[in-house]
């Protein structure tokens, strides 16, 4: 019993600390990646359909304006992959993606402890792309899909 209420003190600690709004980098949590999604992901889920490419040069790329890709717990992870398999590179290169960690916790009513959301992070490469883009991706909120500036928009 105090094993486990020590265990829920530091998940409510990791999901109440959020980003810094003066820090340029905001704090990662659960550093641990997802092993073999990158060779699985295409065929484990259908892509969404993202036609246009945003025009705003921080969506997707900052916390404060993440990819919106909507379905709560229930469905989140698996619309965050439909939306990274929809990206391709900037002449349609395949991409390949790994999540990183999760940051910035906010408040929403579709969150698991306390209400509490958190961003997750992912970093994405394709061909002749030597250092990797983070994109952070809110999967509790829905929004329009668009392809970050820097990918082209696919499938």
């Amino acid at each position: 019993m105090i094993n486990n209420t020590w265990l829920l003190y530091g998940v409510v600690g990791l999901l109440t600390a959020g980003c810094g709004s003066s820090r340029k980098v905001p704090t990662l949590y659960g550093t641990t990646t997802m092993p073999g999604a990158n060779e699985t992901a295409s065929t484990a889920v259908l892509p969404f359909v993202v036609r246009e490419v945003s025009t705003d040069e921080t969506y997707g790329y900052s916390e404060k304006n993440p990819v919106r890709v909507g379905g709560g717990r229930s469905a989140g992870l698996r619309n965050q992959l439909r939306y990274l398999n929809a990206l391709k590179g900037p002449q349609g290169q395949a991409i390949t993606y790994e999540r990183q960690a999760s940051c910035c916790a906010f408040k929403t009513r579709r969150g698991a402890v306390d209400n509490t959301g958190m961003l997750d992070v992912y970093a994405v490469k394709w061909a002749g792309k030597d250092k990797p883009v983070t994109l952070y991706i809110n999967m509790y909120r829905g929004g329009k899909l668009l392809a970050p500036v820097g990918f082209s928009a696919a499938r």
